[in-house]
């Protein structure tokens, strides 16, 4: 098939600024343009990203400070603050472990996907 077919036929395609195209024939598939695999990045994945930062920045800050106030004089404050830490830090740095392997394990799919094709 070819363009003088569609203009005999009185149908022609058109691009969005009215410019016509050659037609599409569905027995041999365009060419991929190079200008339109360019990858564009997954706002969800950034965001686990960004979490994941956040409580492997958070468990670590909250270790770091219970251990510190150890060594200081203790008041009834601080001793609640570091329990308070104490509890939740562990849970903060498994959310973080697991958060960092599921990324990694889903970053490995997609490239086992684009290098096999599917």
């Amino acid at each position: 098939m070819n363009d003088r077919d569609h203009e005999r036929i009185g149908f022609r395609e058109i691009d969005e600024h009215g410019n016509g195209v050659p037609a599409i024939n569905p027995h041999m598939p365009a060419a991929v343009d190079p200008a339109h695999t360019r990858l564009q990045p997954n706002p969800f994945i950034i965001a686990l990203w960004v979490l994941t930062a956040g409580l492997w920045f958070f468990g670590a800050w909250a270790f770091s400070t219970a251990a510190a106030a150890v060594m200081a004089p203790p008041t009834s404050e601080i001793a609640q603050v570091n329990y308070m830490l104490l509890a939740n830090a562990p849970y903060a740095l498994l959310a973080a472990v697991l958060l960092t392997a599921g990324l990694l394990f889903w970053h490995a799919s997609r490239w086992q996907q684009k290098r096999t094709g599917l």
